[in-house]
Protein backbone atom coordinates (compact mmCIF):
# COMPACT_ATOMS: atom_id res chain seq x y z
CA UNK A 1 0.00 0.00 0.00
CA UNK A 2 1.62 3.18 -0.79
CA UNK A 3 0.40 6.36 0.83
CA UNK A 4 0.81 9.89 -0.89
CA UNK A 5 1.63 13.32 0.86
CA UNK A 6 3.36 16.26 0.88
CA UNK A 7 5.39 16.27 4.14
CA UNK A 8 6.57 13.30 6.19
CA UNK A 9 7.02 13.94 9.56
CA UNK A 10 9.47 11.43 11.51
CA UNK A 11 9.35 11.72 15.16
CA UNK A 12 5.70 12.19 17.48
CA UNK A 13 7.53 14.16 20.47
CA UNK A 14 6.83 18.36 21.24
CA UNK A 15 8.53 18.64 17.94
CA UNK A 16 7.30 17.00 15.66
CA UNK A 17 3.41 17.53 16.75
CA UNK A 18 4.27 21.34 16.62
CA UNK A 19 5.67 21.04 13.38
CA UNK A 20 2.06 18.48 12.17
CA UNK A 21 -0.03 21.48 14.13
CA UNK A 22 1.59 24.50 11.98
CA UNK A 23 1.02 22.46 8.67
CA UNK A 24 -2.09 21.50 9.21
CA UNK A 25 -2.50 25.53 10.02
CA UNK A 26 -1.33 26.13 6.72
CA UNK A 27 -3.79 23.49 5.26
CA UNK A 28 -0.73 21.55 3.84
CA UNK A 29 -1.30 17.95 3.72
CA UNK A 30 0.80 15.73 5.95
CA UNK A 31 1.83 12.43 7.48
CA UNK A 32 3.69 12.00 11.04
CA UNK A 33 4.81 8.39 11.95
CA UNK A 34 6.60 7.87 15.28
CA UNK A 35 7.80 3.92 16.80
CA UNK A 36 6.29 5.13 20.15
CA UNK A 37 2.73 3.70 20.82
CA UNK A 38 2.15 6.78 23.52
CA UNK A 39 3.00 9.93 24.08
CA UNK A 40 6.33 10.32 26.85
CA UNK A 41 5.70 8.90 30.06
CA UNK A 42 8.50 10.13 31.82
CA UNK A 43 9.31 13.93 32.21
CA UNK A 44 11.95 15.88 30.14
CA UNK A 45 11.76 18.89 29.54
CA UNK A 46 9.33 21.36 31.73
CA UNK A 47 9.19 24.51 30.14
CA UNK A 48 7.72 26.19 27.17
CA UNK A 49 9.46 29.22 27.17
CA UNK A 50 8.08 32.42 25.66
CA UNK A 51 8.79 32.60 21.91
CA UNK A 52 7.59 28.76 21.80
CA UNK A 53 4.55 30.36 23.74
CA UNK A 54 3.85 33.20 21.38
CA UNK A 55 4.29 30.45 18.32
CA UNK A 56 1.55 28.44 20.47
CA UNK A 57 -0.19 31.61 20.35
CA UNK A 58 -0.45 31.74 16.74
CA UNK A 59 -1.71 28.78 16.30
CA UNK A 60 -4.24 29.91 18.81
CA UNK A 61 -3.81 26.95 21.17
CA UNK A 62 -1.42 28.98 24.11
CA UNK A 63 -4.31 29.31 26.25
CA UNK A 64 -5.09 25.15 26.08
CA UNK A 65 -1.54 24.57 26.98
CA UNK A 66 -1.39 27.32 29.64
CA UNK A 67 -4.31 25.50 31.45
CA UNK A 68 -2.24 22.19 31.66
CA UNK A 69 0.82 24.23 33.14
CA UNK A 70 1.49 23.12 37.30
CA UNK A 71 -0.63 25.33 39.72
CA UNK A 72 -0.27 29.00 39.87
CA UNK A 73 -0.26 28.97 43.15
CA UNK A 74 3.20 27.33 43.15
CA UNK A 75 5.78 29.89 43.16
CA UNK A 76 7.73 29.94 39.92
CA UNK A 77 11.44 29.44 41.52
CA UNK A 78 14.76 27.73 42.52
CA UNK A 79 15.04 26.84 45.78
CA UNK A 80 18.70 25.82 46.76
CA UNK A 81 18.57 23.61 49.97
CA UNK A 82 21.27 20.76 51.72
CA UNK A 83 18.69 18.21 51.39
CA UNK A 84 14.81 18.33 49.99
CA UNK A 85 13.78 18.36 53.75
CA UNK A 86 16.91 20.16 54.61
CA UNK A 87 18.17 23.24 55.16
CA UNK A 88 17.50 26.38 52.13
CA UNK A 89 20.63 28.36 51.35
CA UNK A 90 19.02 30.90 49.18
CA UNK A 91 15.85 31.47 46.67
CA UNK A 92 15.67 33.09 43.35
CA UNK A 93 12.42 33.85 41.66
CA UNK A 94 11.13 34.51 38.30
CA UNK A 95 10.07 37.33 37.44
CA UNK A 96 8.32 38.24 34.25
CA UNK A 97 6.60 41.55 35.24
CA UNK A 98 7.09 44.18 31.79
CA UNK A 99 8.58 41.57 29.81
CA UNK A 100 8.01 42.89 25.86
CA UNK A 101 5.92 39.64 24.88
CA UNK A 102 2.02 39.10 25.34
CA UNK A 103 3.27 35.47 26.14
CA UNK A 104 5.58 34.61 29.48
CA UNK A 105 6.81 31.02 29.81
CA UNK A 106 4.45 28.30 31.01
CA UNK A 107 6.18 25.44 33.15
CA UNK A 108 4.18 22.36 31.52
CA UNK A 109 5.49 18.76 32.15
CA UNK A 110 6.64 17.77 28.82
CA UNK A 111 4.54 14.43 30.02
CA UNK A 112 1.42 16.47 29.75
CA UNK A 113 2.29 18.75 26.54
CA UNK A 114 3.00 16.22 24.27
CA UNK A 115 -0.61 14.62 25.34
CA UNK A 116 -2.39 17.92 25.04
CA UNK A 117 -0.17 18.79 21.14
CA UNK A 118 -1.36 15.00 20.11
CA UNK A 119 -4.52 15.63 20.34
CA UNK A 120 -4.60 18.82 18.95
CA UNK A 121 -2.48 17.51 15.95
CA UNK A 122 -4.89 14.23 15.49
CA UNK A 123 -7.97 16.53 15.66
CA UNK A 124 -6.81 18.52 12.42
CA UNK A 125 -7.96 17.32 8.85
CA UNK A 126 -4.86 18.10 6.97
CA UNK A 127 -3.20 15.78 9.38
CA UNK A 128 -2.65 11.81 9.43
CA UNK A 129 -0.73 11.07 12.66
CA UNK A 130 0.20 7.41 13.37
CA UNK A 131 1.71 6.16 16.52
CA UNK A 132 2.98 2.92 16.52
CA UNK A 133 4.80 3.33 12.91
CA UNK A 134 8.38 3.52 12.45
CA UNK A 135 10.88 4.61 9.54
CA UNK A 136 12.23 1.72 8.56
CA UNK A 137 14.46 3.71 5.37
CA UNK A 138 13.39 5.68 2.33
CA UNK A 139 15.20 7.15 -0.73
CA UNK A 140 15.51 10.69 -2.17
CA UNK A 141 14.71 11.72 -5.40
CA UNK A 142 14.70 15.41 -7.31
CA UNK A 143 11.02 15.75 -6.43
CA UNK A 144 10.66 14.40 -3.08
CA UNK A 145 11.17 11.06 -0.39
CA UNK A 146 9.79 7.82 -0.63
CA UNK A 147 10.02 6.34 2.73
CA UNK A 148 9.40 2.71 3.88
CA UNK A 149 7.32 2.58 6.94
CA UNK A 150 6.43 -0.57 9.34
CA UNK A 151 3.76 -0.85 12.10
CA UNK A 152 6.01 -1.75 15.63
CA UNK A 153 3.34 -4.49 16.72
CA UNK A 154 1.85 -6.43 13.63
CA UNK A 155 5.19 -5.72 11.09
CA UNK A 156 2.48 -4.33 8.44
CA UNK A 157 4.74 -2.43 6.02
CA UNK A 158 3.53 0.30 3.99
CA UNK A 159 5.51 2.85 1.35
CA UNK A 160 5.09 6.93 1.85
CA UNK A 161 5.58 8.82 -1.13
CA UNK A 162 6.41 12.99 0.24
CA UNK A 163 8.02 15.81 -1.35
CA UNK A 164 9.47 16.70 1.79
CA UNK A 165 10.76 15.05 4.65
CA UNK A 166 11.42 16.49 8.39
CA UNK A 167 13.84 14.47 10.66
CA UNK A 168 11.91 14.97 14.46
CA UNK A 169 13.14 11.67 15.92
CA UNK A 170 14.94 12.60 18.91
CA UNK A 171 18.62 12.46 19.70
CA UNK A 172 19.35 8.92 17.87
CA UNK A 173 17.56 9.96 15.09
CA UNK A 174 17.32 7.29 12.15
CA UNK A 175 16.95 9.89 9.69
CA UNK A 176 20.08 11.58 10.54
CA UNK A 177 22.20 8.53 10.68
CA UNK A 178 20.42 7.27 7.62
CA UNK A 179 21.84 10.48 5.78
CA UNK A 180 25.40 10.24 7.37
CA UNK A 181 25.30 13.34 8.82
CA UNK A 182 27.56 13.69 12.44
CA UNK A 183 27.13 15.48 15.31
CA UNK A 184 29.68 17.81 15.51
CA UNK A 185 30.49 19.88 19.14
CA UNK A 186 31.13 19.17 22.88
CA UNK A 187 30.13 15.51 23.49
CA UNK A 188 30.04 15.80 27.34
CA UNK A 189 32.95 13.99 28.25
CA UNK A 190 34.52 16.89 30.62
CA UNK A 191 33.75 16.19 34.05
CA UNK A 192 30.91 18.14 36.07
CA UNK A 193 29.67 18.05 39.51
CA UNK A 194 26.46 18.23 38.23
CA UNK A 195 24.59 18.17 34.51
CA UNK A 196 28.19 16.49 32.59
CA UNK A 197 28.74 12.87 31.90
CA UNK A 198 26.27 10.60 33.33
CA UNK A 199 23.56 11.25 34.80
CA UNK A 200 20.15 9.52 35.99
CA UNK A 201 16.66 10.71 35.57
CA UNK A 202 13.57 9.36 37.86
CA UNK A 203 10.23 10.19 37.84
CA UNK A 204 8.73 9.62 42.08
CA UNK A 205 5.12 9.64 44.01
CA UNK A 206 5.85 11.00 47.17
CA UNK A 207 2.42 12.67 48.28
CA UNK A 208 4.04 13.63 51.52
CA UNK A 209 7.52 15.62 50.16
CA UNK A 210 6.09 18.91 50.06
CA UNK A 211 4.69 18.89 53.86
CA UNK A 212 7.92 16.98 55.27
CA UNK A 213 9.86 19.58 53.74
CA UNK A 214 8.68 22.78 55.92
CA UNK A 215 9.32 25.17 53.43
CA UNK A 216 7.72 27.03 50.93
CA UNK A 217 7.15 25.01 47.70
CA UNK A 218 8.83 26.10 44.60
CA UNK A 219 8.77 24.68 40.92
CA UNK A 220 12.47 23.93 41.32
CA UNK A 221 14.80 22.42 43.87
CA UNK A 222 18.48 22.21 43.73
CA UNK A 223 20.05 19.57 46.03
CA UNK A 224 23.79 20.58 47.24
CA UNK A 225 25.86 19.19 49.67
CA UNK A 226 29.30 17.16 49.99
CA UNK A 227 27.49 13.70 49.15
CA UNK A 228 25.67 14.82 46.12
CA UNK A 229 24.45 17.21 43.67
CA UNK A 230 20.87 16.42 42.69
CA UNK A 231 17.41 18.49 41.48
CA UNK A 232 13.79 17.92 41.90
CA UNK A 233 11.66 19.45 39.08
CA UNK A 234 7.79 19.90 40.36
CA UNK A 235 5.14 17.94 37.59
CA UNK A 236 1.87 18.32 38.95
CA UNK A 237 2.75 20.91 42.16
CA UNK A 238 1.37 17.61 44.37
CA UNK A 239 3.12 14.52 44.78
CA UNK A 240 5.17 13.91 41.68
CA UNK A 241 8.29 15.02 40.69
CA UNK A 242 10.99 14.56 38.29
CA UNK A 243 14.98 13.86 39.93
CA UNK A 244 17.95 13.92 38.41
CA UNK A 245 21.36 13.32 40.19
CA UNK A 246 25.05 13.26 38.92
CA UNK A 247 26.32 10.05 38.87
CA UNK A 248 29.77 10.44 40.82
CA UNK A 249 32.99 10.19 38.26
CA UNK A 250 34.22 6.45 38.35
CA UNK A 251 31.03 4.99 39.66
CA UNK A 252 29.00 2.54 36.96
CA UNK A 253 24.95 4.16 36.86
CA UNK A 254 24.19 0.47 37.39
CA UNK A 255 25.60 0.45 40.82
CA UNK A 256 23.97 3.60 41.85
CA UNK A 257 21.10 2.19 44.67
CA UNK A 258 18.30 4.31 43.15
CA UNK A 259 16.06 3.99 46.26
CA UNK A 260 19.02 5.31 48.95
CA UNK A 261 19.44 7.74 46.24
CA UNK A 262 16.33 9.53 46.11
CA UNK A 263 16.10 8.73 50.01
CA UNK A 264 19.24 10.84 50.79
CA UNK A 265 18.17 13.35 48.39
CA UNK A 266 14.89 14.24 50.54
CA UNK A 267 16.88 14.06 53.76
CA UNK A 268 14.29 12.69 55.91
CA UNK A 269 12.16 9.35 56.48
CA UNK A 270 9.29 10.55 53.64
CA UNK A 271 7.39 7.64 51.74
CA UNK A 272 7.66 7.53 47.84
CA UNK A 273 7.58 5.28 44.82
CA UNK A 274 9.55 5.18 41.37
CA UNK A 275 7.92 5.49 38.67
CA UNK A 276 10.35 5.12 35.62
CA UNK A 277 13.60 6.40 35.51
CA UNK A 278 17.15 5.93 33.36
CA UNK A 279 20.22 7.35 32.69
CA UNK A 280 21.13 10.18 30.20
CA UNK A 281 24.40 12.38 28.79
CA UNK A 282 24.85 15.66 30.25
CA UNK A 283 27.38 18.02 29.37
CA UNK A 284 26.22 17.96 25.78
CA UNK A 285 26.71 20.92 22.60
CA UNK A 286 26.04 18.88 19.74
CA UNK A 287 24.71 20.15 16.12
CA UNK A 288 24.24 17.98 13.03
CA UNK A 289 26.61 19.29 10.41
CA UNK A 290 23.96 20.26 8.16
CA UNK A 291 19.93 20.44 8.93
CA UNK A 292 19.43 19.82 5.48
CA UNK A 293 20.18 17.13 2.52
CA UNK A 294 18.21 17.54 -0.68
CA UNK A 295 14.35 17.10 0.35
CA UNK A 296 14.97 16.25 4.17
CA UNK A 297 15.39 18.38 7.07
CA UNK A 298 16.41 18.22 10.71
CA UNK A 299 14.57 19.74 13.60
CA UNK A 300 14.87 19.31 17.94
CA UNK A 301 17.37 16.54 18.88
CA UNK A 302 18.10 15.42 15.72
CA UNK A 303 19.26 18.42 14.79
CA UNK A 304 20.78 19.32 18.30
CA UNK A 305 21.87 18.26 21.55
CA UNK A 306 22.08 20.28 24.84
CA UNK A 307 22.79 19.98 28.59
CA UNK A 308 19.05 20.83 29.86
CA UNK A 309 20.33 23.79 31.93
CA UNK A 310 18.30 26.80 30.16
CA UNK A 311 15.62 24.68 28.96
CA UNK A 312 16.46 25.70 25.48
CA UNK A 313 16.45 22.34 23.93
CA UNK A 314 13.09 21.52 22.89
CA UNK A 315 11.62 25.13 22.64
CA UNK A 316 14.80 25.30 20.03
CA UNK A 317 13.11 22.48 18.12
CA UNK A 318 10.12 24.19 18.03
CA UNK A 319 11.73 27.49 17.07
CA UNK A 320 13.14 25.31 14.36
CA UNK A 321 10.15 24.05 12.96
CA UNK A 322 8.38 26.99 12.83
CA UNK A 323 10.73 28.21 10.87
CA UNK A 324 10.26 25.82 8.26
CA UNK A 325 6.88 25.08 7.86
CA UNK A 326 5.72 28.14 6.36
CA UNK A 327 9.10 27.74 3.98
CA UNK A 328 7.14 23.82 2.85
CA UNK A 329 3.62 25.54 3.10
CA UNK A 330 5.17 28.35 0.19
CA UNK A 331 6.20 25.49 -1.97
CA UNK A 332 2.75 23.55 -1.96
CA UNK A 333 0.72 26.87 -2.29
CA UNK A 334 3.09 28.13 -5.28
CA UNK A 335 4.36 30.47 -4.58
CA UNK A 336 7.68 29.73 -2.37
CA UNK A 337 10.91 30.05 -4.84
CA UNK A 338 14.30 27.60 -5.28
CA UNK A 339 16.23 29.43 -2.03
CA UNK A 340 13.53 29.58 0.39
CA UNK A 341 13.59 26.13 1.88
CA UNK A 342 17.45 25.99 1.73
CA UNK A 343 17.20 29.39 4.07
CA UNK A 344 16.08 26.68 6.61
CA UNK A 345 19.81 25.74 7.58
CA UNK A 346 21.33 29.20 7.23
CA UNK A 347 18.69 30.81 9.56
CA UNK A 348 18.23 27.81 12.28
CA UNK A 349 21.95 25.85 12.37
CA UNK A 350 23.80 29.31 13.60
CA UNK A 351 20.78 29.35 16.53
CA UNK A 352 21.69 25.82 17.25
CA UNK A 353 25.27 26.59 17.69
CA UNK A 354 24.66 29.67 19.41
CA UNK A 355 21.91 27.89 21.95
CA UNK A 356 23.72 25.30 22.80
CA UNK A 357 26.43 26.63 24.51
CA UNK A 358 24.03 27.79 27.64
CA UNK A 359 24.00 24.97 29.44
CA UNK A 360 27.38 23.64 29.06
CA UNK A 361 28.33 27.47 30.94
CA UNK A 362 25.71 27.19 33.37
CA UNK A 363 26.75 23.36 34.38
CA UNK A 364 30.83 25.22 34.52
CA UNK A 365 29.64 27.60 37.20
CA UNK A 366 27.84 25.33 39.01
CA UNK A 367 31.42 23.82 39.39
CA UNK A 368 32.64 26.22 41.52
CA UNK A 369 29.88 25.55 44.37
CA UNK A 370 31.85 23.83 46.71
CA UNK A 371 30.89 21.82 50.25
CA UNK A 372 33.13 21.66 53.11
CA UNK A 373 32.73 18.09 54.87
CA UNK A 374 30.27 19.85 57.72
CA UNK A 375 28.22 21.84 55.33
CA UNK A 376 25.10 20.41 56.93
CA UNK A 377 26.12 20.95 60.48
CA UNK A 378 23.93 22.14 63.37
CA UNK A 379 26.48 24.81 63.62
CA UNK A 380 26.84 28.41 63.48
CA UNK A 381 29.74 28.30 61.20
CA UNK A 382 28.02 25.80 58.76
CA UNK A 383 24.81 28.37 58.96
CA UNK A 384 27.43 31.67 57.78
CA UNK A 385 28.98 29.04 54.63
CA UNK A 386 25.20 27.77 53.55
CA UNK A 387 24.06 31.59 53.64
CA UNK A 388 27.46 32.74 51.50
CA UNK A 389 27.08 29.50 49.03
CA UNK A 390 23.16 30.25 48.66
CA UNK A 391 24.13 34.08 48.34
CA UNK A 392 26.64 33.01 45.45
CA UNK A 393 24.08 30.45 43.71
CA UNK A 394 21.36 33.41 43.43
CA UNK A 395 23.60 35.21 41.75
CA UNK A 396 25.65 32.76 39.34
CA UNK A 397 22.25 31.03 38.49
CA UNK A 398 20.33 34.02 37.38
CA UNK A 399 21.88 33.29 33.07
CA UNK A 400 20.40 29.71 33.19
CA UNK A 401 17.02 31.55 33.35
CA UNK A 402 17.72 34.86 32.12
CA UNK A 403 17.19 33.78 28.29
CA UNK A 404 15.55 36.80 27.44
CA UNK A 405 17.77 37.84 24.66
CA UNK A 406 18.07 34.28 22.95
CA UNK A 407 14.35 33.29 22.66
CA UNK A 408 13.54 36.94 21.38
CA UNK A 409 16.22 38.19 19.99
CA UNK A 410 17.00 35.80 17.52
CA UNK A 411 18.06 37.46 14.38
CA UNK A 412 18.48 36.05 11.09
CA UNK A 413 21.03 38.49 9.71
CA UNK A 414 22.73 36.40 6.95
CA UNK A 415 19.69 34.90 5.92
CA UNK A 416 19.14 35.15 1.62
CA UNK A 417 15.64 35.93 1.99
CA UNK A 418 16.34 38.99 4.31
CA UNK A 419 16.88 42.24 2.59
CA UNK A 420 19.75 43.92 4.98
CA UNK A 421 19.13 47.80 5.34
CA UNK A 422 23.18 48.47 5.34
CA UNK A 423 23.06 49.26 9.11
CA UNK A 424 25.59 47.48 11.71
CA UNK A 425 24.54 44.34 13.78
CA UNK A 426 23.88 45.87 17.31
CA UNK A 427 25.34 43.24 20.09
CA UNK A 428 22.98 41.04 21.01
CA UNK A 429 22.92 40.53 24.92
CA UNK A 430 22.06 36.83 25.65
CA UNK A 431 20.16 37.44 29.03
CA UNK A 432 18.18 40.82 28.11
CA UNK A 433 16.13 41.81 25.05
CA UNK A 434 16.38 45.15 23.42
CA UNK A 435 13.57 45.05 20.65
CA UNK A 436 15.18 46.05 16.92
CA UNK A 437 13.30 46.78 14.18
CA UNK A 438 15.65 45.45 11.64
CA UNK A 439 15.63 43.15 8.78
CA UNK A 440 16.15 39.25 10.29
CA UNK A 441 14.56 40.07 13.49
CA UNK A 442 11.78 39.08 15.53
CA UNK A 443 8.83 41.88 15.06
CA UNK A 444 9.02 43.93 18.29
CA UNK A 445 6.01 43.33 20.46
CA UNK A 446 2.74 46.26 20.11
CA UNK A 447 -0.05 46.41 22.14
CA UNK A 448 -2.86 47.18 19.90
CA UNK A 449 -5.39 47.34 22.24
CA UNK A 450 -6.42 45.50 25.55
CA UNK A 451 -5.27 42.12 24.97
CA UNK A 452 -5.02 42.11 21.73
CA UNK A 453 -1.03 41.72 20.46
CA UNK A 454 0.30 43.03 16.70
CA UNK A 455 1.27 39.33 16.71
CA UNK A 456 -2.82 38.32 16.78
CA UNK A 457 -3.18 40.82 13.90
CA UNK A 458 -0.77 38.80 11.58
CA UNK A 459 -1.87 37.06 8.68
CA UNK A 460 -0.79 33.64 7.95
CA UNK A 461 1.54 35.24 5.26
CA UNK A 462 3.12 38.11 5.09
CA UNK A 463 2.63 41.29 6.74
CA UNK A 464 2.92 44.76 5.75
CA UNK A 465 3.19 46.99 8.79
CA UNK A 466 2.15 50.90 7.39
CA UNK A 467 2.39 53.35 8.92
CA UNK A 468 1.67 55.84 6.49
CA UNK A 469 3.11 55.53 3.48
CA UNK A 470 0.62 54.53 0.68
CA UNK A 471 2.65 54.76 -2.20
CA UNK A 472 5.26 52.16 -0.98
CA UNK A 473 2.09 49.94 0.01
CA UNK A 474 0.64 49.76 -3.00
CA UNK A 475 3.73 48.95 -4.81
CA UNK A 476 3.94 45.95 -2.72
CA UNK A 477 0.55 44.70 -2.67
CA UNK A 478 0.77 44.72 -6.40
CA UNK A 479 3.92 42.96 -6.79
CA UNK A 480 2.64 40.32 -4.23
CA UNK A 481 -0.34 40.13 -6.55
CA UNK A 482 1.66 39.42 -9.16
CA UNK A 483 4.02 36.59 -7.58
CA UNK A 484 0.63 35.12 -5.61
CA UNK A 485 2.34 35.82 -2.43
CA UNK A 486 -0.49 36.30 0.51
CA UNK A 487 -0.32 39.50 1.87
CA UNK A 488 -1.84 41.40 4.54
CA UNK A 489 -2.17 45.14 5.14
CA UNK A 490 -1.78 46.76 8.62
CA UNK A 491 -2.33 50.26 8.45
CA UNK A 492 -1.04 51.55 12.43
CA UNK A 493 -0.60 55.26 11.48
CA UNK A 494 2.44 56.72 13.73
CA UNK A 495 2.51 56.46 17.67
CA UNK A 496 4.68 57.70 20.25
CA UNK A 497 4.70 54.04 21.78
CA UNK A 498 5.78 52.52 18.12
CA UNK A 499 9.15 50.44 18.48
CA UNK A 500 9.15 50.62 14.48
CA UNK A 501 11.34 53.41 12.98
CA UNK A 502 10.24 53.13 9.63
CA UNK A 503 7.20 53.91 7.69
CA UNK A 504 6.73 50.58 6.27
CA UNK A 505 7.30 46.93 7.66
CA UNK A 506 7.50 43.60 5.75
CA UNK A 507 7.06 41.18 8.82
CA UNK A 508 7.45 36.95 7.29
CA UNK A 509 4.44 34.23 8.53
CA UNK A 510 7.07 33.51 11.61
CA UNK A 511 6.83 36.98 13.25
CA UNK A 512 10.53 37.56 11.58
CA UNK A 513 11.27 41.03 9.67
CA UNK A 514 12.46 40.81 6.04
CA UNK A 515 12.72 44.22 4.53
CA UNK A 516 11.64 47.88 6.26
CA UNK A 517 12.34 51.77 4.37
CA UNK A 518 10.20 54.74 4.50
CA UNK A 519 10.05 53.91 0.38
CA UNK A 520 10.68 51.19 -1.82
CA UNK A 521 12.00 51.11 -5.28
CA UNK A 522 11.44 48.14 -6.74
CA UNK A 523 8.71 46.03 -4.88
CA UNK A 524 9.11 42.97 -7.78
CA UNK A 525 12.65 42.83 -6.48
CA UNK A 526 11.58 42.85 -2.39
CA UNK A 527 9.29 40.20 -2.83
CA UNK A 528 11.10 37.84 -4.84
CA UNK A 529 14.15 38.43 -2.35
CA UNK A 530 11.78 37.22 0.50
CA UNK A 531 9.63 34.88 -0.97
CA UNK A 532 13.23 32.64 -2.00
CA UNK A 533 13.00 33.77 -5.68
Amino acid sequence: MTKETFVLIVGGGPVGLSASIDLSWRGVPHILVTENVETATHPKCNTTNTRSMEHFRRLGIARELRSEALPAELERASAYVTRYCGYELGRLPRAYADWPTPEVPATISQIVLEKTLRAIAESRPQAEIMFGWKLVSFTTRDDGVTAEIENVASGEQRTVRARFMLGADGASSTVRRALGLRMVGDDGAVPRAFMGGTMLSYFIRAPGLTAASGRRPSHMTWIINPQMRAMFYAQDGREKWVVHYAVPVGIDWRDVNAQKMIRDAIGADVEFEILSGGPWTGGLALVAEHYQSGPVFLAGDAAHLFTPLGGLGMNTGIGDVMNLTWKLAAVHDGWGGPNLAPSYEVERRPIGVCNSQLGVRCAAVMDGWETPPDFEADTQSAATTRAALGARAVVEDKPQYRTLGLQLGERYEDSPIVMPDGTPNPPNDPENYVPVDRPGARAPHLWLGKDRSLYDALGKGFTLLDFGEPDGVAALADAARQRGVPLEIMPLGPTEASPYRSKLVLVRPDQHIVWHGERVSDALAVIDRVRGA
